[in-house]
C-alpha cells in the first residue's frame, strides 16, 4: 500500500509540474502579442519546448502509472 502512495504522490507532482508548464505557456502567448515580431519568434520557441515538456511530463505521469499495474 505505501508503494501506491508513493506512485500516486509522483504522479500528482509529474501533473503539478506540467500544468505550471502549460501555464507558463499560456501566459506567454500573451506575452507575444505586444512583442516585435523577432521577439516574438523566440518566444515562440520557448512557448514550444514549454508545452513540449508539460505533454512529455503528462505521458512520463501516464507510464509511471501504468507500469505498476495502476491504470
Amino acid at each position: 500500500m505505501q508503494t501506491m502512495l508513493q506512485i500516486q504522490q509522483l504522479q500528482l507532482k509529474l501533473v503539478e509540474s506540467a500544468s505550471v508548464s502549460e501555464n507558463c505557456a499560456i501566459d506567454l502567448m500573451d506575452i507575444l502579442f505586444k512583442l516585435k515580431a523577432e521577439q516574438a519568434k523566440d518566444v515562440l520557441g520557448i512557448i514550444e519546448v514549454l508545452l513540449s515538456e508539460a505533454e512529455a511530463l503528462k505521458q512520463l505521469s501516464r507510464d509511471v502509472w501504468a507500469s505498476h499495474g495502476c491504470a
